[in-house]
């Protein structure tokens, strides 16, 4: 691991640890996990004792395989290597230097945040390698599993709408939706008002805010009402 990913990792490691201690108060059944990198988040929601099912989307080739490394021997949880999008598809991944950071999202050639971001991780592009994946969908994949009192975490780095609109239809059985809200800019067309109002009229409303020590995002919460 690299200094960077070190550092952002001490901080997460208390970021989840408070979102952790939220969550327990949920009684919660599934997990379902869009963007779970190396497993960080799950290796903390993997001890609350209520949920039974874990599924954990990773499309990256070389972190899927530290993520079954930390996790083939556990049965509660399913690995998945595919991304999620609005249909499934086949879609360009950017492999970020830091690899936390890859996306399927155009990148905003304009964001300064995005700029100063390169110079931090020292790169001289927005990406250092990109090829393309395959994606499903909430929809598609989750067609015949019924969902009980589940949370739906997304972290796909400016692709949560998409993953939002290939679950049209899932999402009424979804109670709990955990998603970041990445500030600074990073990537076109990209607005977490835009995926606020999405859930709202889904009938979402939210719930708790978590905001990251190092204050460049949030994980917002929100709770479908009854």
């Amino acid at each position: 691991m690299t200094f960077l990913d070190n550092f952002f990792l001490f901080f997460s490691n208390y970021h989840h640890k408070r979102i952790l201690n939220y969550l327990q108060k949920l009684n919660l059944r599934e997990l379902i996990d869009v963007g779970a990198h190396k497993g960080e988040f799950l290796s903390y929601v993997i001890k609350i004792n209520s949920i039974k099912k874990f599924y954990a989307f990773e499309p990256q080739a070389s972190i899927f395989r530290i993520l079954k490394r930390n996790f083939l021997n556990n049965k509660k949880v399913k690995l998945i290597n595919m991304g999620l999008s609005e249909k499934p598809s086949k879609k360009i991944f950017y492999i970020s230097k830091l690899s936390s950071a890859s996306t399927m999202s155009k990148f905003n050639e304009n964001s300064n945040y995005l700029k100063f971001k390169n110079i931090l991780i020292g790169s001289k592009k927005n990406y250092v390698d990109k090829y393309p994946i395959k994606t499903s969908s909430i929809n598609v994949f989750f067609k015949n599993i019924k969902f009980t009192n589940c949370l739906l975490k997304i972290d796909v780095e400016g692709f949560e709408y998409n993953v939002l609109e290939g679950g049209k239809s899932k999402i009424r059985e979804v109670n709990y939706i955990l998603i970041e809200n990445q500030f600074g800019n990073l990537y076109e067309n990209k607005s977490f008002n835009e995926i606020k109002n999405y859930l709202y009229k889904k009938n979402f409303r939210v719930l708790k805010k978590f905001t990251s020590p190092t204050l460049h995002y949030q994980d917002v919460i929100f709770k479908k009402l009854k």
